[in-house]
């Protein structure tokens, strides 16, 4: 079997916010059709390594690599041409602005007729289409998780990157976002995320990177890792787990192993409650889903 095509590489990079130093040394790849999840203890450099590649701070050393050509300290906004999109942590939507007008916002770089990609998401994402025209501020906490994914999807990004995407959560909403993280993932999308739920983060994910004071600390499998002693103990609130043999160092030409993912486990109280429905017929004709011809600003989530 060929190997996957690999979308994302961070190589030896060093970077942080003026004269500190918060990342040494990282090493990750994305490759086509995963989702790869980074976790460790607060402080460990998570997110900075996400913003690295959105150039959101400045490298000192190493590169960032899209599809083949170097990205290294590009401006955000070029970034976002190249074909990346963030989410961040918090103020990912436009509150005040309809479900329907946040998609809209997302597609702000689109010349083309975005409508036809807004159905999809409607599709993906059903209860956005049941309150299209609700000010995504009064949504739940998990449903306003779906408008900041499907406004991030609205460009069709070659990754997608999602930082803590359930934070602040309730154990409901996060195996509700979880569920949508899969979903996402299961129409084409390469997924970089930062979570602290790291037990359902790895159970989903199809490769794992500990990160601890900004430096590498481990790379497996998800299911590799959370089986880990080691990572169980440190990262995972211990408990049982079979003994690894071998870790994956982290470096950027480590090779995937094959070891399939752990399903995620949800209870039948969360699927019930989950917001996650069956999508709609392929063509919903809606006449509420006009291309506006508003010029719009460039959101800052």
């Amino acid at each position: 079997m060929s190997e996957k095509k690999l979308v994302l590489l961070l190589e030896n990079v060093d970077g942080g916010y003026g004269d500190s130093q918060i990342l040494t040394d990282i090493n990750m790849e994305v490759h086509q059709g995963e989702i790869v999840v980074i976790i460790g203890p607060n402080g460990a450099g998570k997110s900075t390594a996400m913003k690295s590649v959105f150039g959101l701070l400045n490298l000192t050393k190493g590169k960032v690599v899209l599809n083949g050509k170097d990205i290294t300290n590009m401006p955000p906004e070029k970034v976002v041409h190249e074909g990346v999109c963030y989410v961040p942590q918090t103020a990912n939507i436009f509150p005040s602005l309809t479900v329907q007008e946040n998609l809209e916002m997302g597609a702000f770089i689109r010349n083309d007729d975005f409508k036809p990609r807004m159905q999809e998401i409607f599709e993906l994402f059903p209860p956005l289409y049941e309150k299209r025209a609700q000010p995504a501020g009064t949504l739940s906490g998990g449903q306003r998780q779906m408008v900041a994914m499907g406004k991030a999807l609205m460009l069709e990004p070659q990754i997608l990157l999602l930082d803590e995407p359930t934070a602040g959560l309730s154990p409901l909403y996060q195996s509700e976002i979880f569920e949508i993280v899969k979903q996402v993932h299961a129409h084409g999308t390469p997924i970089l995320m930062v979570e602290q739920n790291a037990k359902q983060a790895l159970a989903i994910a199809d490769r794992g990177y500990v990160l601890v004071d900004g430096k590498n600390k481990y790379h497996d499998t998800g299911a590799a890792l959370l089986a880990d002693p080691e990572v169980g103990e440190m990262f995972l609130g211990g408990g049982k787990a079979a003994t690894i043999s071998k870790r994956k160092p982290a470096t950027a030409n480590a090779k995937t192993k094959t070891t399939p993912k752990s399903k995620s486990k949800t209870t039948s109280k969360a699927n019930s409650k989950s917001g996650i429905k069956k999508p709609l017929p392929k063509k919903v004709k809606d006449p509420s889903l006009k291309k506006k011809s508003t010029t719009t600003k460039k959101s800052g989530a």
